[in-house]
């Protein structure tokens, strides 16, 4: 889905600032905050974390691509909304949870998302036979959960169990299959495990790299119970639950504060051979909007202030010039942003009537060119925006320059609602029956620019006759009814870029029909439409094709099917990816998929959330 030396900020999930793409949805689109190891930010208090503890890993993971920091300090940072719905990485698929757990937990191998290469993680080694259908993967030996308990291949074969459980509904399904059939994971001693394909499966070690390993010893009675959906909760006391990741949660107050602690049984070392990560803490503080956000960045309150909205570039700009921070573009946000209709056939979701124009092809194509994005460019986002056309950016290898935006065409509106029956009368838009086409569209509140889009799309829809009855909620509240209770009629959204630009077939859990995150209608028992279905079977021949150029092929028919034919999802803009902070972070080093390191030791960096959408 989607997610240094020492900060390393990402955002694909829902975000709250975008779905996770997965919203810069409507666009809530959450950063991914991975800090694995950044030299002091403040001084230690006596309140100070636990110091590693001394431990035999073999071997341990060295990270050796920046140059040594100094230990001690805390990170602070401030992040609009209510803070996460869970602290469970299987279950999670919302930037605002997996903001906490990618510095919680560790995935068997991980990402560097600057070379675009697989390293290593928990296991050191991982090797496929011949035919590709077997890998044998090494842990490292040594290996704790944060409470001291060894984390071995039992932990492995647990968390597969999970994941294939038909009780746990979890987004990790849809990347640990091959057509539909689930992967074999076996314990050969306490180590080594080995995985069985039910097929060539290409990207296998990249959906390792996109799975959370969790502690069979804290977890294994809630998953037999039933109740494993709501272990780790946000109200469960930090010292019942175990992690693996550089930080561990030491205290969370719902909706004000999590503080995360060094793990003391981290895993790793810098070049000279100091624990890692250097920070004692890092503290996250709930805002209720990114006004607030900027002022505590400007009062010193916060060290970082990530993925800024346009508006405040000038204001920030002056405080650069007085060299109190640096601020770093690094081009458009890894997500994309989108308007989605509830295209859920059951009657107790969506009104039969509007289900009937939301699966009408013509009248998403009228929207699509009814939606003025130079507008949102240039009021939304101040001139720092992008539109954008497809899933892949325009440095990936998978980027078909045959999808181009939509452009703004309000005749060509009218038309296709024309020809797909609509009328009008005084103004207003009617269908066949003479019903008013008239419409919910929700988005997250606290997001300045999304809110200034649904504005701006309300006015051109209602140029078009349409009546848009348009309201920001809580973030939470707007995943569980996007991914749960169903009940919307058009949501604004986005989803974050976990890796798919790297790898296309991390984003198989919106593609897939049966996709967790298909946002139009998701977890379908077989494909509601004919291109619904030729959509599976390209994903499924994109995973199990290696040559290259027949896989730019595929996923390039996907973009063509999902953003210009068919448009199940209407994408808009993103904004550019704007980040300040504080001078003694150390100096930026951009990466080609916008993420950013400052001047410390990284690698723990991409943890599962990096490799799936996630709702922003």
């Amino acid at each position: 889905m989607r997610f240094p030396p020492s900060l390393f900020f990402s955002s694909r999930v829902v975000s709250s600032q975008l779905l996770a793409k997965p919203v810069g949805f409507l666009f809530v689109c959450c950063i991914f905050f991975a800090f694995a190891g950044c030299s002091a930010f403040h001084t230690r208090t006596p309140d100070q974390a636990e110091e590693p503890r001394p431990i035999t890993v073999m071997p341990w993971r060295i990270i050796d691509r920046a140059p040594p920091g100094t230990a001690g300090g805390t990170l602070r940072i401030a992040e609009f909304g209510t803070g996460p719905k869970t602290f469970n990485p299987i279950i999670a698929n919302e930037s605002t949870s997996n903001d906490i757990i990618e510095q919680t937990f560790s995935s068997l191998l991980d990402i560097n998302f600057k070379t675009k290469k697989i390293v290593e993680g928990l296991a050191y080694r991982w090797e496929a036979s011949k035919d590709g259908k077997v890998w044998i993967v090494r842990l490292r030996k040594g290996l704790r959960w944060s409470d001291g308990v060894p984390l071995t291949a039992d932990d492995v074969v647990f968390t597969f169990k999970v994941i294939y459980d038909p009780r746990v509904d979890n987004p990790n399904k849809d990347i640990a299959q091959v057509n539909g059939k689930p992967f074999a994971c076996e314990k050969i001693d306490d180590s080594t495990v080995r995985f069985t394909i039910p097929g060539i499966y290409g990207p296998f070690p990249f959906a390792l790299a996109s799975i959370a390993i969790i502690p069979k010893h804290k977890l294994e009675k809630a998953l037999l119970s039933g109740n494993f959906s709501s272990a780790y909760a946000i109200n469960t006391p930090p010292d019942d639950m175990a992690s693996s990741g550089a930080f561990r949660i030491k205290k969370y107050v719902p909706g004000e504060r999590v503080v995360l602690e060094r793990n003391p049984y981290f895993y790793a070392k810098d070049v000279v051979g100091q624990r890692l990560p250097y920070l004692d803490r890092i503290v996250i503080v709930y805002v209720p909007d990114t006004n607030t956000e900027f002022l505590k960045f400007i009062s010193n309150e916060m060290d970082v202030f990530p993925e800024f909205p346009s508006k405040f570039y000038d204001d920030l700009t002056i405080g650069q010039n007085r060299e109190r921070y640096h601020i770093v573009d690094l081009g458009p946000q890894a997500s994309t942003a989108f308007v989605v209709f509830n295209e859920n056939p059951d009657p107790k979701f969506v009104d039969p009537v509007k289900h009937r124009w939301f699966t009408n092809r013509l009248f998403r194509l009228a929207v699509a060119y009814g939606i003025n994005r130079e507008a949102m460019i240039r009021l939304a986002h101040l001139g720092h925006g992008y539109v954008i056309s497809q899933d892949f950016y325009p440095s990936s290898p998978f980027y078909n320059r045959g999808v181009k935006p939509f452009p703004y065409d309000p005749q060509k509106s009218r038309d296709l609602l024309k020809s797909a029956g609509f009328t009008w009368k005084r103004g207003k838009l009617y269908d066949e029956e003479g019903h008013p086409v008239q419409f919910s569209l929700l988005t997250n509140s606290g997001n300045v620019e999304r809110r200034i889009k649904g504005e701006l799309m309300k006015e051109d829809l209602a140029k078009l006759g349409m009546e848009i009855d348009f309201h920001p909620i809580d973030f939470n509240q707007l995943v569980s009814r996007l991914d749960h209770t169903f009940d919307w009629e058009a949501v604004e959204l986005g989803l974050v870029e976990s890796g798919g630009s790297i790898e296309p077939s991390n984003d198989q859990n919106v593609w897939l029909s049966s996709g967790f995150t298909h946002e139009w209608y998701p977890r379908q028992k077989k494909p509601a439409t004919s291109w619904e279905a030729e959509i599976d079977q390209l994903v499924n021949l994109g995973t199990s094709t290696l040559d290259l150029g027949k896989r730019k092929k595929i996923y390039g028919r996907i973009q063509e099917i999902l953003y210009q034919e068919q448009v199940p999802m209407i994408l808009t803009t993103v904004s550019a990816d704007l980040y300040a902070f504080r001078n003694n972070i150390g100096n930026a080093d951009p990466t080609p998929i916008g993420r950013f390191w400052a001047n410390c030791p990284d690698d723990m960096l991409m943890s599962q959330v990096y490799i799936k959408k996630e709702n922003q």
